[in-house]
């Protein structure tokens, strides 16, 4: 962060103290927690150095952009016995979606679940498209969409697909979990710009359930179908994961996403960049 931009956040959000340098948010002894909000490429090494700190962490997605980087965040885990980490995986902190969540109950067996993103196209400025630095589009924000399904399950994928759709990264997810239960993410970028940017179906034990676009959900059970509608704006769960955080950090308990929970996670998103063709072994 530049000088000017650090006074200028100070100034709109009351902030007491601004810095360009890192090193003196976390060596600074009265910091509990910090939040690395940076551009993805520094997620994983200021990640590594909050936790050394001692720090409790909590990165926007990604963690971090390969394997590399996600086993040396591992190893600093390990080596500081330091794991207060979680990853702004919102989606599942979602109000409609929790009650969604709760209405459709226990299918007593697998689900399908399909997740289809209508990412739309970039900006030719974008810096998302500096995919050498920054990392793939769908490793930078494709963890939303796998962790919303394997929370739904309630287990990691055991096996991981990816097939391209199309160019600008384009492409299926196939998610298989330990019970049975399969989940599809869709992930398009040339959709048509009116249509619903997120829609998440699940159907299993006779019932099926469909959230559009944060702004409504369906669920059909038995003879019953449940509509709820988002009261204002929609609500991904932003600010429920991070008060979930804060309670997390002041009373010492569980970060709200379990340590594996993240690690598999964000796993399943590097399968995008190898995707399996006709003849080739799926990830798993």
């Amino acid at each position: 962060q530049r000088s000017l931009s650090a006074a200028d956040a100070r100034r709109r959000f009351g902030f007491a103290e601004a810095s360009t340098d890192a090193g003196e948010v976390l060596d600074d002894p009265s910091l509990d927690a910090v939040f690395v909000v940076t551009r993805h490429s520094s997620h994983a090494a200021l990640v590594c150095r909050a936790l050394e700190a001692g720090k409790a962490v909590f990165v926007e997605k990604p963690l971090c952009l390969d394997e590399r980087q996600l086993e040396a965040v591992l190893a600093t885990i390990r080596r500081s016995g330091n794991d207060r980490l979680v990853v702004g995986f919102n989606r599942r902190f979602a109000p409609l979606l929790t009650e969604m969540r709760a209405r459709f109950g226990d299918p007593a067996g697998p689900v399908l679940a399909r997740y289809h993103v209508n990412a739309g196209a970039l900006a030719a400025t974008s810096w998302y498209r500096r995919e050498d630095l920054e990392g793939s589009r769908f490793v930078g924000e494709g963890g939303h969409f796998v962790d919303t399904v394997s929370w739904w399950v309630g287990a990691d994928p055991v096996e991981v697909t990816a097939t391209p759709a199309g160019g600008d990264g384009d492409l299926q997810l196939d998610l298989r979990y330990p019970d049975g239960s399969l989940g599809v993410v869709t992930y398009l970028t040339h959709g048509h710009p009116r249509a619903p940017k997120e829609t998440f179906d699940v159907t299993g034990g006779r019932r099926s359930a469909r959230l559009d676009n944060f702004a409504r959900t369906t669920v059909w059970t038995g003879r019953r179908r449940l509509v709820r509608r988002a009261l204002g704006a929609p609500d991904k769960g932003q600010q429920a994961e991070l008060e979930a955080f804060l309670r997390a950090v002041r009373t010492g308990g569980p970060m709200p996403i379990p340590l594996a929970s993240l690690v598999a996670t964000t796993s399943a998103t590097f399968a995008a960049g190898t995707p399996t063709r006709p003849g080739a072994a799926p990830a798993s």
